[in-house]
């Protein structure tokens, strides 16, 4: 009957097996293999102390007995009396030195002292005696796992679940080997099975959670995280889990909850402070991000990664100087390290210091013969320097490399500059569309005007506003960006620069109500639209008495009754350029965010229907027109060109600002007329395009 009962026991049908264990007690009580048994099967099921009586019973029945005494020992080793288990199996080793499974279980106690070769010694011995010893097998797979021979350790592994598949750990150490020997998918299903063998091993359930994450199954990981932040030591990783669920799902903020809820268990757990960090930003909070940082590093100088992230965030947000300070500081503590002088080369380089950016870049070059943002500066720098043989050499070597793609982007961009400066225009047109295919194409629809526009249009135009506001416009490649700068740069001159980029005010020219502006727009519209404007210009903290300028990126006609009425007298500064030029320099040099050039015919047709929409502003009662011409201004901004543009600011004339060009030193544009050299190769997409207006 025992026999039946230990198979059944073996098989997992736990429940039968220790109802006999218990009917052969009852008509035994000191059947040793009973007390025995069952003493293995409490432990199994984490009953330790109804264990250790039984156990203790058996073995004071039969001290003899090396088995009951070793599993007696492996109740001192789970209950932390290392002394004591220790104690037990040298006893039985005396007695029998080939007893199964005590120099095994010696090998885990020493493993638990970390004596790693004492640990590897014990379970080769225990091998010599039983070379089927799963136990044994298994240590020295984890051994060699632990060490990173997981080639070494994957034979062993698999030997040890094959020889005990019911053994949840095995299965455990498998899936690790097997992740980290880059199969996946077996090491999922070993982690599932080491997790239904032993649903309280939270390791295997980590692991799994970090699989199904990294493969997209989000809400399955999802559910295993959240186990995670209710089991007593995990908490914090099932917090972390849930952050990156959160995050790979675009839902910052409840990231950001679960981050914060992660460090309220550690506060210096530096994984956590980065992520939390990052999404902070994302959601618009970056100053959060600055001082999460900053105290983060003033508890823990020595954490170099998020004392870097913070240098990448002051530069973020404008504070290069900050951003120099820090990597400066990082430079003095790591004078060996490279990272920190190559960083630094880049904010030279945004600061203009070509010089001091290129030594430092040749400094590390050939520590970091891999950073291509240093690639990058060096090929700029050569450009700059009309070296362009060592320009193309250097982009030629990021070939070899594995690039963000915004340094393909970069790399596409002066590929295409490189084939323009020497007439290669069939080469550079292809590049500078590669330089923009991973941007985002958020470009407004430009409808047919309505008819209902022109009658909007016809009515009476209230009497003119004192200091009434300058509205710039321009269409992309026209380069009203570098009139924008200019304007940014007179006296007594507040640009309102915030509609190109994120995020928006919120007023009536940011959510437009075309359908009922083209209807007509009532004296109440216009002044609520007039006086929320004007509220959000107050917040946006312009200069008393200064001459306001906005910029609409997003020009469309309909906004024209708006305009009329609830601004009359306004002035709409158009920058102009030949369209063919507008069409090739957005091509080369791009636009604003969500104006991605992808193609070049969808491009000229959109263009031509923007062109359109702005040629609509003249004649508009109420309203005046100012053309700038792009080219002749910026060129002269004091000379006859922008004569007009300063009298309009109230000026004698522009004051010429400081020098626009691009990274590196780089020219921002290309030329005025430069469009004849890619009459032949852009035709299709100049034919779309009216002659200029």
């Amino acid at each position: 009957m025992l026999q039946e009962l230990v198979r059944l026991h073996s098989q997992g049908r736990l429940d039968e097996a220790e109802s006999g264990y218990r009917a052969l007690l009852a008509e035994n009580p000191d059947n040793v293999d009973a007390l025995h048994m069952l003493g293995v099967l409490r432990r199994q099921r984490q009953d330790l102390g109804e264990a250790r009586r039984l156990l203790d019973k058996a073995r004071g029945l039969a001290p003899e007995r090396g088995d009951v005494a070793l599993e007696l020992a492996g109740l001192y080793f789970l209950e932390q009396d290392l002394v004591g288990a220790r104690a037990l199996i040298e006893n039985v080793i005396q007695r029998n030195p080939n007893q199964p499974g005590a120099h095994t279980l010696l090998a885990r106690i020493a493993l638990l002292q970390n004596d790693l070769a004492k640990a590897e010694s014990l379970f080769r011995t225990a091998l010599r005696s039983n070379e089927h010893d799963p136990h044994a097998i298994s240590g020295l797979g984890r051994l060699l796992l632990d060490r990173g021979e997981v080639q070494k350790s994957l034979p062993y592994l698999s030997r040890a679940v094959e020889l005990a598949p019911k053994d949840g750990a095995m299965q455990y150490a498998l899936a690790r080997a097997l992740v980290l020997n880059d199969n996946r998918a077996f090491g999922e299903q070993a982690a599932r099975n080491a997790l239904a063998l032993q649903p309280e091993l939270h390791g295997a359930r980590y692991l799994l959670a970090q699989l199904l994450l990294e493969s997209g199954k989000l809400e399955d990981a999802q559910a295993l995280f959240a186990v995670l932040t209710e089991a007593p030591g995990h908490q914090l990783i099932g917090h972390l889990g849930l952050g990156d669920v959160a995050r790979q799902q675009q839902r910052f903020d409840a990231a950001v909850d679960h981050y914060r809820a992660g460090l309220a268990l550690d506060r210096d757990h530096a994984r956590a402070v980065r992520l939390l960090g990052g999404c902070l930003v994302t959601v618009g909070k970056p100053e959060e991000a600055l001082q999460l940082y900053a105290e983060f590093v003033a508890r823990n100088p020595d954490v170099v990664a998020i004392e870097a992230a913070l240098a990448d965030l002051l530069s973020h947000v404008g504070d290069e100087a900050g951003a120099l300070r820090t990597w400066q500081g990082i430079a003095r503590r790591r004078p060996d390290d490279p990272i920190p002088l190559g960083r630094m080369a880049l904010l030279h380089e945004r600061a203009g210091d070509y010089a001091g950016a290129q030594a430092l870049a040749g400094r590390v070059a050939a520590a970091l013969p891999e950073d291509a943002e240093l690639i990058l500066l060096r090929a700029r720098a050569a450009l700059r320097e009309n070296r362009d043989a060592d320009a193309l050499a250097l982009l030629e070597s990021l070939r070899a490399l594995q690039l963000s793609p915004f340094s393909v982007m970069q790399a596409a961009h002066l590929y295409g500059v490189l084939a323009d400066r020497r007439n290669d225009v069939r080469t550079a047109v292809p590049a500078w569309l590669e330089s923009q295919s991973a941007l985002p194409a958020l470009i407004h629809e430009q409808a047919p005007l309505p008819e209902a526009l022109e009658q909007a249009l016809a009515a009476p135009a209230p009497a003119a506003q004192a200091d009434a506001p300058i509205f710039l416009l321009g269409l992309p490649g026209s380069m009203v960006e570098r009139v924008a700068a200019l304007l940014h740069q007179q006296p007594e001159v507040s640009l309102l620069r915030d509609r190109p980029f994120a995020p928006q005010r919120r007023d009536a020219l940011s959510e437009p109500d075309f359908a009922r502006w083209t209807e007509g727009v009532d004296e109440a519209t216009a002044a609520a639209a007039r006086a929320q404007w004007a509220s959000e210009v107050e917040r946006l903290g312009s200069a008393p008495g200064a001459r306001i300028v906005d910029w609409l990126a997003r020009w469309d006609a309909r906004f024209l009754p708006l305009l009329r009425q609830a601004f009359p007298g306004a002035t709409l500064v158009i920058v102009e350029r030949d369209p063919r030029d507008l069409l090739l320099n957005w091509l080369a040099y791009g636009w604003l965010g969500g104006f991605a050039l992808l193609d070049v015919l969808a491009a000229a047709r959109w263009l031509e229907s923007a062109r359109t929409h702005m040629a609509r502003c003249e004649n508009v009662e109420g309203l005046k027109v100012l053309r700038v011409d792009a080219d002749a201004v910026l060129a002269d901004p004091a000379g006859p060109a922008g004569a007009a543009l300063a009298a309009l600011l109230g000026r004698e004339a522009l004051l010429p600002g400081a020098p626009q060009v691009g990274l590196g030193g780089l020219p921002i544009g290309l030329p005025a007329g430069r469009w004849q050299a890619y009459a032949d190769v852009l035709a299709p997409g100049f034919a779309e395009l009216s002659p200029p207006r």
